[in-house]
């Protein structure tokens, strides 16, 4: 989640997000963006398969699906949040988040 505040700074996630918002009353829009989220939900899907595999993680415990909209949710909360001016306890959930993936890897 290094990415998160130059990601925030090229100002494609506020973009984003304003074209979602957009699609709730478009329909045209609203198949564009569904388009375009699934193309991403497949990049991170075999991401995931492969990073689980990696890691070792039972499929029954950490299903790949479950994760992936785990992680595409989060972004998209986290990102509204912080182009809402709000911070609070992002730094330490990405903190718990970096340490959890690092038990995983020596555990690799």
């Amino acid at each position: 989640m290094d990415y998160l505040e130059s990601d925030l700074g090229t100002g494609y996630p506020k973009i984003w997000l304003e074209l979602q918002a957009l699609g709730w009353d478009r329909p045209e829009i609203r198949e564009r963006v569904a388009r375009v989220n699934a193309k991403w939900r497949e990049v991170l899907t075999e991401a995931f398969a492969k990073a689980a595999a990696e890691y070792g993680l039972e499929p029954e415990a950490y299903p790949v699906d479950a994760l992936v909209s785990l992680v595409m949710t989060f972004n998209q909360g986290i990102e509204l949040e912080r182009l809402s001016g709000v911070t609070a306890g992002h730094r330490e959930l990405l903190a718990w988040i970096d340490a959890w993936l690092r038990t995983r890897e020596e555990g690799a």
